[in-house]
């Protein structure tokens, strides 16, 4: 099942996903609207709509023709979709003006709220809030989340489960939404309302699934770890459920998003990072790596990935794409610092790798984010039954290689699967770091076969890297094979 869903929603980019599952729901919002199942005019939705994002994007042209840069037009359109839910919908020229003012500022908002190229704020959420804010001097209300509404909150609850389980959020949702129904539901079953029903209003009647599926989940304002993100996740919650006033400034569900995209940044100051393309190297007939010297000291732990932005006339997945670093951080830190990537090469790939395989040495390409939780338990002693398909063998070169340039010494078994017999990308890292490598098949990602490779595989803490199918079917053998703790890499993109 693991395996289907990933194959499903890993046929187009994490941007491409986001645009048609918010599409969809609009498209039902107008539908229910015709049919007077909602209250918003239909026309008004369609109207609104149409001024977003012309202003959304017009903006966004501008701002980025000025800073010099490639305007990322498929984020922008996302940034209109999820902006046209929120602002009331209408067809008078005040309320234009209002839904037309809060697009120019979340596409601003890219520009100008930035730390080291970097946007700090959810585009959307600033964009409302900072409209609402000049609007309140002239009564002119701007946030209103039209799209919290039972009737719509299927349609938006199954968008939001595809995008938080496709860039492996859920846990990170399921904060925000229970924590908030726990604070609301409290103040709601206080006043009399049952507690089943005060959780039915909650996730009826305000917009946490929206909230935490479309716009908590945002990579670019989440940050890297894990437990960061719970935090964020937690004070958002909080900012969200419990009322506050002062002047302009109110609760609402779009400066809950700000605080909690203020906490992510101070708990993290991740910035902007160029990396100058040094050389390409072949690792195999069927894979390359590709080192790059960043512009400034690239701060990254072993097995993490990075996210590169490269603008070229994109096919269906978008300008961006994650990979693993397959170099130690301890080489980065060098004088002589180094960035590796490692991918595969096959014919007829992506546009993105037509692009990056034809740029020249010394080109400058963007480190959108560095991130990832897929790191080896701090405690030496503990023993790693490392399972590699294919490239997933890179966040394995960086760790090993980490290990060897500490000196430190573990008990590891490599378990490369590859469909290329005798293909053991970066072995000379795993030999180094003292690793023992075991060559599979894909057919032998079965308990008995594993148990037949690795003697001991329940006294190993499992880790998993390479295509979601492979990922899928390891994370399963070893489980059934024993291992009680298995941790999977995925890049979801976005």
């Amino acid at each position: 099942m693991r395996a289907r869903i990933d194959a499903l929603t890993g046929r187009v980019s994490m941007y491409r996903l986001a645009t048609i599952t918010l599409a969809i729901v609009l498209a039902q919002a107008v539908l229910f609207a015709f049919l007077d199942v909602i209250g918003p005019d239909p026309y008004a939705i369609l109207g609104t709509l149409g001024v977003v994002i012309v202003a959304t994007l017009g903006a966004n042209e501008i701002a980025a023709r000025l800073a010099r840069v490639v305007p990322h037009r498929e984020s922008s359109v996302i940034t209109a979709l999820i902006v046209t839910c929120i602002v009331q919908p209408s067809l008078t020229t005040p309320g234009l003006l209002a839904a037309a003012g809060a697009g120019v500022l979340a596409a601003l908002s890219k520009y100008l709220v930035v730390w080291r190229g970097r946007h700090l704020l959810n585009p959307a959420a600033t964009g409302v809030w900072v409209a609402g804010l000049i609007g309140y001097g002239f009564g002119q209300g701007v946030g209103f989340w039209w799209v919290a509404t039972p009737a719509l909150l299927p349609a938006v609850a199954v968008g939001a489960l595809l995008l938080l389980d496709r860039t492996r959020r859920l846990d990170v949702g399921l904060v925000f939404v229970l924590l908030t129904i726990v604070i609301i539901g409290a103040r709601l079953v206080a006043t009399g309302t049952a507690p089943l029903g005060a959780v039915t209003t909650v996730l009826q009647l305000f917009p946490v699934v929206f909230l935490a599926g479309f716009m908590l989940s945002e990579p670019l304002t989440l940050p890297p770890r894990r437990w960061q993100q719970w935090l964020t996740a937690a004070v958002t919650a909080v900012a969200f459920s419990i009322p506050f006033g002062f002047g302009p400034i109110y609760t609402s569900p779009e400066l809950a998003l700000v605080i909690g995209n203020i906490v992510a940044f101070a708990v993290s100051r991740r910035g902007g990072v160029a990396l100058r393309l040094v050389e390409r190297t072949p690792l195999s007939d069927h894979a390359t790596e590709y080192r790059f010297e960043p512009s400034r000291r690239l701060a990254f732990e072993a097995g993490q990935y990075l996210e590169l932005h490269l603008p070229h006339r994109a096919d269906i997945r978008g300008t961006r794409r994650t990979f693993s670093i397959a170099s130690a951080p301890e080489l980065a830190a060098a004088e002589q610092s180094r960035v590796a990537i490692g991918l595969r090469t096959p014919e007829g790939g992506s546009s993105f790798k037509a692009a990056l395989a034809q740029l020249e040495p010394g080109t400058r390409i963007a480190v959108t984010q560095v991130a990832g939780d897929f790191l080896l338990p701090r405690d030496p002693a503990v023993p790693l039954l490392m399972v590699a398909g294919g490239i997933g063998m890179t966040p394995f070169a960086s760790q090993l290689a980490s290990l060897a340039a500490r000196g430190e010494q573990r008990d590891i078994v490599l378990l490369v699967v590859s469909s290329n017999p005798g293909e053991v990308l970066y072995r000379e890292a795993a030999e180094a770091a003292g690793a023992r490598i075991v060559e599979a098949s894909p057919d032998q990602l079965t308990p008995d076969a594993l148990r037949a490779l690795v003697p001991d595989p329940a006294a190993r803490r499992g880790f998993v890297s390479g295509a979601p199918s492979l990922v899928a079917a390891a994370r399963t053998a070893l489980r059934r094979a024993g291992v009680r703790r298995v941790h999977t890499d995925y890049f979801a993109g976005y």
